[in-house]
């Protein structure tokens, strides 16, 4: 059995909007940990701060009520799709969150990031949105 995550902004240990608690608790790792690493992508290239903003209106407050479910695993062969109900655009996000069992809002926190900091995360996007076959 598996235990399904779901990344939340953690308010409880925020510093700034609870963005780097939240990846932590998803990652059970510290958080100074991945502010570091955020202030270390910050200081290459600025990409950081564009994420962290744009990370605080993707990524949903964690609820007070919130129980992590544990899911069964299924041992079948999974194939990589667009995802038709987790999509914002073209199911990109989903489909690969899907196919490495992570949460969508991550591979949308990626994207934003590899378009603001290498430039080519649109690109990179659609030419995944054309070759990934749907379901």
């Amino acid at each position: 059995m598996k235990v399904k995550k779901k990344l939340y902004r953690d308010l409880k240990n925020q510093k700034i909007a609870g963005v780097c608690s939240g990846f932590a608790e998803y990652f059970d790792i510290d958080a100074s940990i991945v502010r570091i690493i955020w202030v270390l992508l910050t200081l290459m290239g600025g990409a950081g701060i564009i994420t962290y903003i744009i990370a605080i209106f993707i990524i949903p407050k964690k609820p007070d009520d919130y129980i992590e479910l544990v899911v069964e695993e299924n041992k079948e062969k999974k194939n990589l799709t667009l995802n038709k109900k987790d999509r914002i655009i073209f199911g990109v996000c989903g489909g690969l969150a899907e196919y490495y069992n992570i949460d969508s809002i991550l591979m949308r926190i990626l994207f934003v990031f590899l378009i603001f900091s290498i430039g080519f995360g649109i690109l990179l996007y659609l030419l995944l949105a054309l070759v990934i076959p749907k379901n």
